[in-house]
């Protein structure tokens, strides 16, 4: 018998192991880490859809207690489960990541690739390679003792690196990525309450500079969020619902917030790209027809609002926006509005923002028929002067800002709508 012979098939069996259990510890750790990963994603999978949130629970309590399970009680059928349930996750991992997701409030829509739930399909798939082997061998080799610490005392320093490594750059799913071309806010800028800009995000959460640079992709003709953008603009008369500037840049769970509510919006206000779709199902104008650009009221859903409906009922916007452009009315937004004292909901943090307008006179059916300023120091008969409800846009237009953008100019809100067209709708002027 040869030296390495010796090394392998050890004479001594009190000195030996099977390969099999050094092997099975191995895949024990890393289907930990795999279970970790889960875990800490899991959270930000619920506040898209709760269905995500479970899923990822269940996947990472089968995946730590497999890893208890084939380190005390090994057994076939348990190496048989571990290859199922890991196979069955990496094909889900693969689907979302080409055909897109198959349920949830963003069907079709063909999740980004990251680095940590890059690893964690890795680390899965070597599960799943590992169970097999283990499965079909039949080979009985024996290994130094000392290889049962270090096998899997190596594998474990990998795993605790690359694991840090994921969940530092933020895991998986959450890869909302920053775009160097996006607009870029003066670092020494700040937001002061009540100036009615309150869109200048630094502090908490990163500098100003590399929160300027965020750019989220979400799929819709409003284009990416790339707020806070040095171009955001308020109209006189408009300021900022809450008193409090808005400081705190947006975590990597408010970032994908904003991006579900700006898809989930376009979603359900496409049926309303046609202005007589919306007419017909109740939205009638609050603005003067024929301006560059006009509001759209549903009485309906503005009420079923403040009977306690949701806010934010991306299905029924209380409100629409139209352009007027040369193809005639293009859908520019939908806007959202809070009964007073119902409070602001912002999923997205500061890139979710409410407004409030404070120059406008409105009839009893909330219908604009005038504006105080220099010249109108009174309202028109039949209407009163107070400060609005607060709003939200989410646009469906490219203006700077993207979906979120606090509002733009008319003559920006139509030049961007000119981008977009009426979809193939013969809209007539809003």
């Amino acid at each position: 018998m040869t030296n390495s012979d010796s090394a392998v098939h050890p004479a001594d069996p009190d000195q030996s192991v099977p390969g099999r259990k050094v092997l099975g510890y191995c895949l024990a750790i890393i289907s930990v880490a795999a279970a970790v990963i889960h875990f800490a994603v899991a959270g930000e999978h619920f506040q898209e859809y709760w269905l995500f949130g479970v899923f990822m629970l269940v996947v990472a309590w089968l995946q730590l207690a497999w890893a208890v399970a084939i380190v005390t009680r090994p057994a076939p059928w348990l190496l048989g489960a571990g290859a199922i349930v890991n196979a069955g996750v990496v094909v889900i991992y693969i689907l979302t990541r080409t055909v897109g997701d198959m349920v949830g409030p963003t069907p079709h829509d063909v999740e980004p690739f990251g680095f940590g739930d890059g690893l964690c399909t890795v680390l899965e798939a070597i599960i799943v390679a590992g169970c097999c082997y283990l499965l079909v061998s039949r080979k009985d080799l024996r290994l130094p003792r000392e290889h049962l610490l270090a096998a899997p005392g190596a594998t474990a320093g990998a795993v605790v690196v690359l694991l840090s490594i994921a969940l530092v750059a933020g895991g998986p799913e959450m890869v909302m990525s920053a775009s160097s071309d996006a607009p870029a806010a003066p670092a020494t800028s700040t937001a002061t309450a009540g100036s009615g800009s309150g869109m200048q995000m630094s502090g908490t959460g990163g500098t100003a500079a590399s929160v300027a640079s965020v750019s989220l992709p979400t799929g819709t003709p409003g284009g990416n969020i790339t707020m806070p953008s040095a171009n955001m603009q308020m109209m006189p008369g408009m300021k900022m619902a809450s008193s409090v500037a808005c400081t705190a840049a947006p975590t990597k769970a408010q970032q994908q917030a904003a991006v579900i509510l700006a898809k989930t919006s376009w979603r359900g206000a496409e049926k309303f790209r046609s202005l007589s779709a919306a007419q017909a199902a109740g939205y009638f104008p609050i603005t003067p027809t024929g301006a560059p650009v006009v509001h759209y009221l549903n009485l309906k859903y503005y009420v079923d609002t403040l009977k306690g409906g949701p806010i934010l009922d991306t299905t029924q916007p209380q409100s629409l926006v139209y352009a007027n452009t040369p193809e005639g009315a293009v859908l520019a937004a939908a806007m959202y509005i809070s009964p007073e004292g119902d409070g602001t909901p912002q999923p997205g943090g500061c890139l979710t923002q409410w407004h409030v307008h404070t120059n406008l006179c409105t009839s009893s059916l909330g219908v604009v028929t005038g504006v105080i300023d220099a010249n109108n120091a009174t309202c028109p008969a039949g209407s009163s002067h107070h400060v609005t409800p607060p709003m939200m846009h989410v646009w469906f237009i490219p203006i700077p800002g993207g979906p979120t953008a606090i509002d733009a100019p008319d003559a920006q809100v139509v030049r961007a709508a000119e981008q977009v067209g009426s979809g193939g709708n013969k809209n007539g002027p809003a």
